[in-house]
């Protein structure tokens, strides 16, 4: 039948049609739009979104159901019903639609991720791409399974924030922090936590994991990562007592800061330079230390954004270390890129990991 007849018939359909008849007219005129949904304008699809939408307010579940998964595919599909049918309580209406069609933007998908049940973000953290905003709802929100499925995504990306709360959410589980671990696009700094918090069997499957390259560039980190991120019974081989004392002296005094720091660091002053950034981040000297001496600068990275820091004290801070490991230039840029990326936020987050690691390790 023509579109024009199929139209002339929606009014007398609505107002006066039995459900039956409403069912019958839903069906038809889905049918002539998936018939040559590629070829409408766009004048045209708004004009079945109206009639669709119309047509398939207050219908029972297993129609609405239907008309979801015979939209879901359509990269076309009418964006009123795609957004209505996405948003149904009934997660078996929302389902094919939160998983498949792609006329659902971030914004809308966040919004349902915040709102909605746990069936509804599962659902979202299984389509085929997910974009950083949506997902950290699904970090923040989600169950365990949410979690596990939206880890397991390779087409889901994640902010710095994003990420850190994921992982943070893997304490404890093995499942999920290898499913982590696992993921190519993890930042360097945070696979190292997942290394340093990971059970010894998971921890070796992730190692096995790793390409050779990789390997030779976390060898020193693997070798002693539990020691050296906050639980190292290393002890120091220098007694900085008096100088941190003076440095806590000048802190007390409103004389430490930044600036100082800096100072120290380009005047090669190492002792002078741990001591304070142990001041100014407010951890353990002794942390601090273990954290200075290892193969990468990662934590230095963690507890200078944690600080507040910017790069070019940082810099100076990384050239003060033992043997100045990746202070290159190439090392530098990809240093100040992994820098960039490191969210206040995450660096807190992992710091106070550490912090809780380093007491637990300290009272037992």
């Amino acid at each position: 039948m023509a579109a024009a007849s199929i139209i002339e018939e929606l009014e007398e359909v609505i107002s006066r049609g039995t459900s039956d008849r409403r069912v019958e007219t839903l069906r038809r005129v889905t049918d002539l739009f998936l018939n040559d949904a590629d070829r409408y304008t766009e004048a045209q699809i708004e004009l079945f979104d109206d009639v669709i939408m119309r047509l398939s307010t207050a219908m029972e579940k297993a129609v609405r159901q239907q008309l979801a998964e015979r939209l879901a595919p359509v990269m076309s599909a009418p964006k009123t019903v795609i957004r209505s049918l996405a948003q149904d309580d009934e997660i078996d209406v929302a389902r094919p639609i939160l998983m498949l069609s792609a006329q659902l933007d971030d914004k809308t998908l966040a919004g349902i991720a915040r709102t909605k049940s746990q069936e509804h973000m599962l659902a979202i953290a299984g389509r085929k791409t997910i974009g950083e905003k949506v997902t950290d709802v699904l970090v923040e929100r989600g169950d365990a399974r949410v979690a596990l499925s939206v880890a397991s995504n390779d087409g889901a990306r994640f902010s710095s924030e994003g990420y850190g709360a994921l992982v943070e959410r893997a304490k404890g589980d093995d499942t999920l922090a290898e499913c982590i671990g696992l993921r190519q696009d993890i930042p360097p700094y945070l696979f190292r936590v997942i290394l340093a918090t990971a059970r010894e069997n998971v921890r070796k499957r992730l190692i096995a994991s790793t390409t050779a390259r990789e390997k030779a560039q976390l060898a020193g980190a693997i070798a002693g990562v539990a020691d050296r991120i906050a639980v190292g019974t290393a002890t120091s081989a220098r007694d900085l007592t008096a100088i941190h004392r003076s440095i806590v002296v000048m802190s007390n005094r409103g004389e430490l800061g930044e600036v100082q720091l800096k100072a120290y660091a380009e005047a090669g002053k190492t002792d002078e330079t741990v001591c304070a950034l142990s001041v100014l981040c407010g951890v353990p000297l002794d942390m601090v230390e273990r954290l200075f001496i290892g193969e990468r600068p990662d934590p230095i990275l963690i507890l200078a954004r944690s600080a507040g820091l910017s790069w070019p004290t940082l810099r100076a801070v990384l050239k003060t270390r033992p043997g100045a490991a990746g202070t290159s230039a190439a090392g530098l840029d990809e240093t100040r890129e992994s820098y960039d990326k490191l969210t206040a936020n995450t660096a807190l987050r992992v710091l106070r990991f550490w912090q809780v690691r380093e007491s637990s390790a300290k009272a037992s």
